[in-house]
């Protein structure tokens, strides 16, 4: 396992930089970003939506909760490694502009098969947010479980190592439990993002 994880997570490195871009490769135009920004706000209500149906408790966490944020991620699995690759915004209770984010994921196992799915953070503490946000790699902001030892609980639920932070998959075509992940970065959009909300980032400070 030792002697994947790097592997894993040079890997996550490369893919982290196929950021939105437009069908043509090129920068996605005005147009485009904006009703990008639509689509990943309607899929976060009806990720939200889908986890509140399946277990209502979680409304109450969310309602009490500093923040949350909503992915939307496809599994592949080919061979011994899962890619998932998604889009996701971040809502900071703090802000009145959502962050706009990217997900990627890639880890071993057999078990995860093909499978669409949301995943739902919610925040319990402002600084369990900044924290998500400040984690880095190769420069860039994002929050990552390096390790990836998540634990998979009852109902969708996935825990991490930051208490203050609850992780939820709701599979479109059920449960993704396996937890089988080497590696998750999350990364903030460079361009669905506008340049306030870029700047108002947290960052470390020297």
């Amino acid at each position: 396992m030792k002697k994947i994880i790097p592997s894993l997570l040079v890997l996550l490195v490369m893919l982290s930089g196929c950021q939105s871009t437009g069908k043509n490769g090129k920068p996605l135009t005005p147009v485009e970003i904006s009703q990008q920004r639509e689509a990943t706000i309607k899929m976060a209500k009806t990720g939200l939506d889908a986890l509140i149906k399946q277990n209502p408790a979680v409304k109450k966490d969310v309602d009490a909760a500093a923040g949350y944020a909503v992915f939307s991620t496809t599994n592949v699995n080919v061979v011994l490694i899962v890619v998932a690759r998604g889009e996701g915004v971040l809502y900071d209770k703090r802000r009145k502009e959502p962050i706009f984010m990217d997900s990627l994921k890639t880890g071993e196992g057999l078990g995860a098969g093909y499978q669409d799915q949301y995943q739902v953070a919610i925040f319990k503490t402002p600084k369990s947010i900044d924290q998500f946000l400040l984690t880095s790699i190769d420069g860039q902001k994002g929050g990552i479980d390096v390790d990836a030892n998540f634990s998979a609980g009852s109902g969708g639920e996935i825990r991490s190592f930051n208490p203050d932070i609850t992780f939820y998959t709701v599979g479109l075509s059920g449960y993704d439990l396996q937890a089988n992940y080497g590696g998750t970065l999350y990364l903030v959009d460079q361009q669905l993002n506008d340049a306030a909300t870029m700047k108002s980032l947290p960052s470390k400070s020297k």
